[in-house]
This record gives C-alpha cells, structure tokens and sequence, in this order.
C-alpha cells in the first residue's frame, strides 16, 4: 500500500509539474519547434548522445576500479553492460527498483557469495561520485567568483543552499571516516556496550565499519575513482550543454557547468518520476538567472538532454530483454 501511495504520488506530482509547464510555455507553439530542431542541428544531437554514452562509459569504468580491488576477475565488459542496463531500470522504475537494485541483483546472480562486496563497492561508488562533483562544483564557482554580484538574490540563495548541502555532506563524510575507525568502535563498545550493542545499531555499524576498512584498503582505487567520476560528471553535464544548442539556445559552458550538478541534484530528489519537471524547471530558472537564456529554450534543452539519455536507457532496455546471465565462479565460491 505504501508503494502505491509513493508511485501514485510521484506521478501526480511529475504530471502536475509538467501540465504547469507547458501551460506556461505552449508545448505546440514553444517547446516542440525546438525539439524538432534535434534534427536540423544533427551534429549538436550526436554530440549529445556521445556524451551520454561516454559519461556511462565513465561511470562503469569508475565502479569497476573499486570492484576490481575485491573482484579481480571481473571483466569491465561486464560491468559496462550492467551500468547501460541500469540506466534503462533509472529511466522507466516508479518503484524502488531502479538501477542500483538492478546492479546488485545482475553482480551478485554472476558472483556466487559476493553480494556484500559487490553493495558495499557501489556505496563507494557513490561517495566518490559526491566528492567528485562537489569540487567540480567549487571549482566552476571559483571561476565564476567576480560575476557573484551580477546574479540575483534568488539564485544566489540557490546556489548557496546548495553550496551549504554539498559541503555539509563532505563534512558529515569526514566525520564518518574518523568515526568507524576500528579502534575508535572498539572504544565505544567498551564505554557504551548497551547501546553500542543493539541488533539494529550494531548491524548498521558492521555495514559501516566495512564500508570504512575497504575505502581504507582500496584507498588509491577509491582516489582513482574520483578522478574518473569527475570526467564522468563532466560528460553527464556536456550533453545538457549539447541539447542547449540542438535547440537553437546558447550559453557560456561554464554556466552549464556550474547549473547542472544543482538540476542533478533536484532531478534525483524522489518526488517525480525520473526528474521530469523539477529538472525542467530547475534548469531553466538556472540557465535564465546565469545566462539569460529565453525560458522556453531552457525547458526545451532540459528535455534535450534527458531525450539524448533516455537513448541510451532504451539501449540498456534491448540488452536486459536479450540479457542471458551466467555466473562467474571465484575463488570464494570454489573453495565454499
């Protein structure tokens, strides 16, 4: 029942977004001429859909760094595949099974017994893709510094609340780091054993404390895996730059870049379904305030680019439906 309340809500809120939208920005008259112009503007599109590939290129070559240090005989074509299947499961789930699930449950049906490796991997994963565009974010902002003033105030509240989540997030990931230290746990299940030893803080500590000693063990690959996932990003957020112009709309790169990890972050938020609508209008306020880019051909790139991924994720849909999982025996699962 909870599931259904949750979906149903984000369709709602995913449909009443987009009918504001294009109420205020006729969907015939303002925002399908310029998609059509994805055709006449074909080397911008295909520029586009390049940079989405490469930026999912990116981000299994990220993964499989770190799940290398635990996995050494997977095969990157392997973890390609799942990373482009995934992005079908990101696109089209309105559930909870989206492309995390999926890589689990497609990594862990190929490796027998290494289902928290292959978790506690992509947790990684995601951490250095926080601290990766977190500092592409702040070096864009760095760049930007003597243009602060000519912002608004609405968008610099924007942006510096965003700021503000982005740098408490890397502060809450210091804090964790020095936290689940093996001896500091020692210490506090010695000093507080009552409540350092109840089953559900305990089982939460333990997945912790093993997220900690691989990011301890694998640390070069962990670093290695942030500098991939800020080119990673950087793809990511060239394909929205890409769509910009396949509309007939233009900006400074730098303006893409310093809007797009904002419009990311408010399309991942779980109230709508794959973005839609809070992306569009995210960026489009964004693009207006920092460009002075026409609204209509904000809204227009933003759905630009979510098309140019959304291609890729129709991809991953044709290999999941012709998808033939064999397992990879290891070690581990030879010995057991």
């Amino acid at each position: 029942m909870k599931r259904l309340v949750s979906i149903s809500l984000r369709l709602l809120i995913s449909g009443v977004l987009l009918t504001l939208l294009f109420r205020e920005h006729d969907l015939i008259s303002d925002i399908v001429p310029r998609l059509r112009a994805l055709l006449t503007n074909w080397p911008w599109t295909v520029a586009g859909i390049s940079f989405a590939f490469l930026s999912l290129f990116l981000a299994a070559l990220r993964w499989h760094i770190i799940l290398r240090g635990q996995v050494p005989e997977l095969p990157f074509s392997i973890v390609l595949r799942t990373e482009i299947i995934s992005a079908f499961f990101n696109i089209s789930s309105v559930g909870v099974v989206g492309g995390d699930t999926y890589k689990i449950m497609s990594l862990s049906r190929r490796l027998p017994g290494q289902t928290m490796p292959v978790s506690v991997s992509l947790v990684l994963d995601h951490l250095t893709g926080l601290i990766s565009v977190a500092a592409l974010f702040m070096v864009c902002m760095l760049i930007r510094a003597s243009h602060w003033n000519e912002i608004g105030y609405d968008l610099r509240m924007l942006i510096t609340g965003y700021a503000m989540y982005v740098g408490g997030a890397l502060v809450c990931l210091v804090i964790s780091w020095f936290s689940f230290k093996p001896s500091l746990l020692a210490w506090g299940r010695r000093a507080f054993p009552r409540t350092m030893g109840n089953p559900r803080l305990a089982g939460l500590i333990a997945r912790l404390s093993r997220i900690h000693e691989v990011a301890a063990r694998l640390w070069q690959r962990t670093l290695s895996a942030a500098v991939v996932s800020t080119g990673m990003h950087a793809a990511f957020f060239m394909s929205f730059y890409c769509g910009l112009r396949a509309v007939g709309g233009a900006a400074p790169v730098l303006d893409v870049l310093t809007a797009m990890p904002i419009v990311d972050a408010a399309a991942s938020l779980p109230v709508s379904i794959s973005g839609l609508g809070v992306r569009e209008r995210t960026f489009e306020a964004l693009l207006a305030g920092l460009a002075h880019v026409p609204v209509a051909v904000g809204v227009s790139a933003s759905l630009a680019g979510w098309i140019f991924n959304v291609f890729w994720g129709i991809v991953g849909g044709v290999l999941f439906l012709r998808a033939r999982h064999s397992a990879i025996i290891t070690p581990e699962a030879q010995c057991a």
